[in-house]
């Protein structure tokens, strides 16, 4: 899967900008018959320095042709400490064409737009430290986790947001994922979880977890399939996390496993997972590497209060998995989809409901091989944020609409 396949398709004719300054103008075309709201660019730098030598020192921008600064963000993505990708967001009306500039400007002058996604991990010892790394917690399992990770670290773990939704992961052996449920397009999980502060648990001004997780893989936690068995990813070994990068418009962050035993298998697996704003998921890249071996991953949605796994054939390049059930913690229509790469797609199963190990849980098993990283996106609708989800018919159509943003590739013409 190309990282490129998050993107809006972009018909582009390159052309340098009349402009004294340096700068490049392209030509930006929305293919399909329908709005984009929140429509992607994605420029790389080294698709940049292919029309314009980069002036050193400098940072690019996206400006539209009325000279106005369209929300964007310069990132490093593989931490060399040099830029790599700018990333923009735009509305977009069906079947538009539009004009817009890079140009270049000093890091001191770089626009600051309103933070639409938020990532934290507040150390809970240190008055709420926002981390950009830690390591999770050893030892401590679904057995033991009561006033040990709470008590380490705000929320449990870390937590990730964007104007509409949020979750969370449990930074210990359990490594669970959650869904914090959202009624504001503010970013309030840096203050979410504070000692002396209303549960999350119950509805407040801003939303609520409306997920109960128990010993199921959650919101699009994983595993790995190995000899007909599955295994929840850190279980055993050690973990860490890190802020890859922290925007206004996305962010990323990972995780790392280190020393994993499956049986006679010692593995390492990375899981990075992004999100941006206007969107309604986060997306996962997970991959693996220590073996020769092939696992097939597992990733999931806890179905505790859930009557049926819907499967919906999105397009010709994806599958949609979802449930929709009164299963928000406070009796509420809540809708979570996983939407995976139909050729990666082995099946769709279920765990047992009782015992040891991952149950309550509806599964997509995905063909993975070492070193092979795959995308997954794990939606979470809620009746509460919008009242669409609260119609079988719309959430479709939506998930449809979400795989069509995807499918498309860029292209550009010079």
């Amino acid at each position: 899967m190309r990282q490129t396949s998050f993107l809006l398709m972009l018909a582009g004719l390159l052309a340098f900008s009349c402009s004294s300054e340096p700068g490049v103008s392209l030509q930006v075309t929305n293919p399909l018959n329908q709005k984009r709201s929140d429509a992607v660019f994605l420029l790389s730098r080294g698709e940049i320095s292919s029309w314009i030598t980069i002036p050193d020192g400098l940072l690019p921008v996206l400006k539209n042709t009325h000279g106005e600064y369209i929300p964007c963000q310069v990132d490093d993505v593989d931490g060399d400490g040099k830029w790599d990708e700018l990333f923009a967001l735009s509305d977009m009306e069906a079947g538009a064409q539009e004009w817009i500039n890079v140009e270049f400007i000093l890091p001191d002058d770089y626009p600051v737009f309103p933070a639409r996604t938020n990532l934290h991990l507040g150390d809970a010892k240190d008055n709420y430290k926002k981390l950009d790394r830690a390591q999770r917690l050893e030892g401590v399992s679904y057995h033991n986790y009561a006033d040990i990770t709470g008590a380490t670290f705000q929320m449990e773990g870390p937590a990730w947001e964007n104007d509409l939704v949020g979750f969370r992961n449990y930074m210990d052996q359990r490594n669970g994922m959650d869904i914090f449920g959202k009624t504001t397009s503010a970013m309030v999980l840096d203050n979410v979880g504070k000692a002396g502060e209303p549960s999350y648990h119950e509805p407040g001004e801003w939303g609520m977890d409306v997920l109960k997780v128990g010993t199921s893989l959650g919101a699009g936690a994983i595993g790995y399939m190995y000899k007909d068995s599955i295994y929840r990813v850190g279980d055993n070994g050690s973990g860490s996390y890190e802020v890859v990068f922290r925007g206004s418009q996305r962010s990323r962050f990972k995780f790392d496993y280190t020393n994993w035993k499956v049986e006679d298998q010692v593995l390492e697996v990375s899981h990075q997972i992004g999100i941006a704003a206007g969107r309604r998921f986060y997306q996962g890249m997970v991959s693996y590497s220590g073996t020769g071996e092939d696992l097939n991953l597992v990733v999931g949605i806890v179905n505790m209060l859930s009557e049926e796994l819907h499967i919906l054939e999105l397009d010709e390049q994806y599958t949609g998995l979802y449930t929709m059930d009164n299963q928000a913690e406070d009796g509420s229509l809540l809708t979570m989809a996983l939407v995976v790469p139909t050729s990666y797609l082995i099946r769709t199963d279920e765990t047992r409901n009782e015992g040891d190990g991952i149950i309550q849980t509806y599964y997509a098993l995905l063909d993975a091989s070492p070193g092979d990283a795959i995308n997954y996106r794990f939606y979470s609708l809620w009746e509460n944020e919008d009242e669409r989800w609260s119609s079988a018919e719309e959430i479709e159509k939506y998930l449809k609409t979400e795989a069509q943003r995807w499918t498309q590739s860029v292209v550009y013409a010079n």
